[in-house]
């Protein structure tokens, strides 16, 4: 009681206690009005102590988060609660950081006013640590195989064209002739894995804007209408509208990629299923086929880089697919058993954003 009673009769005491945090500790009145800051705001925020006086905590917050997100943070502590939660703000010099903020209301009963405090903790670099962390193992596989995908294309072009070249000089001998059609086809086989590694390797990262999933996936289906057709294969979409911040041409890929794989598990013919719907904050889409399925032990690593359930496989097209939907925020499940086919849950989210960022309370 005697700190407090200390911290309260005496501003130079508090000033002094509050220089000793490295965490940016601001007061202000309970319409942000800022009171007090301690040194640490020049450090953090670029401004010094005097400079946050009497200025708007609405200052260091972005313009995108001042419709909703600010002022639902005043609304919370009007009502008492308190808040806690990574938030992006912003310095000076307007540059961006990523921080962990606190909000916590207080009534002064002395004063008869009701005051916030507020810390801030710059968690910038763990924030980009973690990213990077998060990443590195994969960014390093792809790498390494770009590099080997690199190095293998031009030697490839190579091979392919002597091969041409000494198989019509020599398509007078018969057998001759189909050893040297082995050696294309399989020639092929390779740049087409060297190609879906380049893909993996230089995959684009999402240029987000409004689009409708659904006619997303009858763009994403078309092609392959004729093909499926000819193959028997029966496809079904009931695909509920539903308005996403995506990149469409991405996911198209994603479609282009699951009826291929559907295609190669289906020879005799079957269907194929989907099914979009809307389900609470995110859209779900089931894509099922009835095809010759994947076993339990597979299961786990389908969508390992070069992991592969064909003989002739490289393993690389699903990968493309879950990096797809993880840069969009959203998650892949696959279940099947051997011999009866294959169902893959992707879920986007609707909106990116926690409730309190984009609507007022």
């Amino acid at each position: 009681m005697e700190l407090l009673e200390a911290c309260h009769d005496s501003p130079l005491f508090l000033r002094n206690l509050m220089a000793c945090f490295q965490e940016v500790i601001l007061v202000t009145d309970g319409e942000g009005n800022i009171l007090m800051a301690n040194e640490a705001a020049e450090a953090i925020l670029g401004y010094a102590p005097h400079e946050l006086n009497n200025k708007n905590l609405s200052l260091i917050f972005t313009p995108e988060d001042l419709t909703y997100f600010y002022p639902n943070l005043l609304e919370l502590t009007r009502k008492g609660e308190s808040f806690q939660g990574e938030v992006l703000l912003v310095k000076n010099d307007k540059v961006r950081f990523f921080a962990f903020i606190t909000l916590r209301p207080f009534d002064d009963h002395r004063l008869g006013k009701s005051l916030n405090f507020v810390c801030i903790r710059d968690i910038h670099a763990q924030k980009q640590l973690e990213i990077t962390s998060a990443e590195t193992n994969y960014e390093d596989l792809v790498k390494v195989a770009n590099g080997v995908a690199h190095e293998l294309r031009n030697p490839l072009v190579g091979i392919g064209g002597f091969v041409k070249r000494l198989s019509d000089k020599c398509n007078a001998v018969p057998e001759h002739a189909e050893y040297y059609d082995r050696i294309i086809r399989n020639v092929k086989k390779i740049e087409i894995i060297v190609r879906k590694v380049e893909l993996l390797a230089k995959l684009p990262k999402p240029s987000f804007r409004m689009e409708d999933m659904r006619a997303i996936i009858e763009k994403g289906v078309q092609p392959y209408l004729s093909v499926l057709e000819k193959r028997k294969i029966d496809l079904k979409t009931l695909v509920d509208r539903a308005t996403l911040k995506l990149d469409g041409e991405l996911i198209i890929r994603i479609f282009s990629i699951l009826i291929e794989n559907a295609l190669d598990a289906m020879p005799g013919g079957g269907s194929i299923v989907v099914h979009g719907v809307t389900n609470e904050n995110h859209y779900k889409i089931a894509f099922s086929d009835t095809g010759r399925g994947i076993s339990s032990e597979d299961l786990p690593f389908i969508f390992n880089p070069f992991f592969s359930t064909k003989a002739d496989g490289a393993g690389i097209d699903l990968s493309v697919v879950k990096r797809i939907v993880e840069r969009h925020g959203g998650s892949i499940k696959v279940r099947s058993e051997e011999g009866r086919g294959a169902s893959f849950t992707l879920r986007f989210p609707l909106e990116r954003r926690r409730a309190i960022r984009n609507s007022r309370i």
